[in-house]
C-alpha cells in the first residue's frame, strides 16, 4: 500500500490491542509494515491477520520484554526476515495501582523491568540500524500520570517519567539529521486496562470531570498524533512532549 510511510518499517511494542494496535493500524494505513510486538500470540496473530485483511503488510513478533534476551532476539529475528525498523514505538508497560504505603516489591521489579529496562534494551537494539541507514523514528507512549499523578500511581508515574528522561536525553545528545525521538502522552483513554478502573461507581464521573473537552480519549486519538511524527510533516519535531488528554493534566 502507498501512503506517506511507504517503504518503512514499524515495529509497535504492546500492539495486539488498545492504544499498541490503533498506532500500528494508523501507520499501516500510511504504507508501513506494521511489526505487531506483544507477548500474547493469539491477540499478535488475529491482529495481524485483520490488518492484512485490509491489504496491509503486517508481522507478528512474538516476545516477552520482561526477559533481558528479548530486545536482541527480536532484532535478530527481524533483520534475519530483512524488516529492520525504521520506526520503534514504545508502547508495551506495566501499569499497577497501589498507594505508597502499599507499593510491593513485585509492582516495582515488573514496573521497572517493562518500562524501564526493556526501554533501554529495545533502545541498544534498534537503534544503531537507524542511525546507520539514516533514518528514524523513537516515539515512546509516556502518560499523564507524569504531570498529575494519581495517589495509586506513585511507582508506574515515576518510572515514565524516567523513560521521558531517557527520550530526551537522546533527542538532545544523539544529534542524527532524520533521527528524531519524542514522546506521546496519552490521558483517560478506554482501553481495556482503564475499562475495569472507569467502570468503578462513579469513577467515570470523577474522571471527566477533570477533562475540560468532556469525554474519555479513544486509542484513535494517539494514533494521528504518533503518524504525524512518524511523517515527513513532522521530521523537524524532535524532542517534544505531546500530550493527548483532552486537558487532563491542566
Amino acid at each position: 500500500m502507498t501512503g506517506p510511510l511507504s517503504g518503512r518499517v514499524a515495529l509497535v511494542t504492546g500492539a495486539a490491542r488498545g492504544i499498541g494496535l490503533a498506532i500500528a493500524t494508523r501507520l499501516a494505513d500510511a504504507g508501513a509494515h506494521a511489526i505487531i510486538h506483544d507477548r500474547d500470540a493469539a491477540a499478535a496473530d488475529a491482529a495481524v491477520a485483520d490488518l492484512r485483511a485490509q491489504n496491509h503488510a503486517a508481522t507478528a513478533l512474538i516476545a516477552d520484554l520482561a526477559e533481558p534476551s528479548a530486545p536482541a532476539a527480536m532484532a535478530a529475528q527481524l533483520m534475519a526476515k530483512g524488516t529492520e525498523p525504521d520506526i520503534l514505538v514504545l508502547c508495551a508497560s506495566v501499569e499497577m495501582l497501589e498507594n505508597w504505603d502499599a507499593v510491593s516489591e513485585a509492582a516495582m521489579a515488573a514496573q521497572t523491568q517493562i518500562n524501564l529496562h526493556a526501554t533501554v534494551r529495545l533502545l541498544q537494539a534498534f537503534l544503531p540500524g537507524m542511525l546507520s541507514r539514516g533514518f528514524g523514528r523513537v516515539i515512546a507512549i509516556g502518560s499523564v500520570q507524569e504531570a498529575r499523578p494519581n495517589p495509586t500511581h506513585l511507582y508506574y508515574a515515576a518510572t515514565k517519567a524516567a523513560q521521558t528522561n531517557m527520550i530526551l536525553n537522546l533527542a538532545r545528545t544523539t544529534q542524527a539529521p532524520d533521527v528524531t525521538f519524542n514522546i506521546v502522552k496519552p490521558g483517560a483513554i478506554l482501553t481495556d486496562r482503564n475499562r475495569t478502573v472507569l467502570a468503578q461507581p462513579g469513577r467515570e464521573q470523577q474522571v471527566l470531570a477533570r477533562i475540560p473537552l468532556g469525554r474519555i480519549g479513544r486509542p484513535e486519538d494517539c494514533a494521528g498524533t504518533v503518524l504525524l511524527l512518524c511523517s515527513p510533516e513532522g521530521s523537524y519535531i524532535n524532542g517534544a512532549e505531546i500530550a493527548v488528554d483532552g486537558g487532563l493534566r491542566l
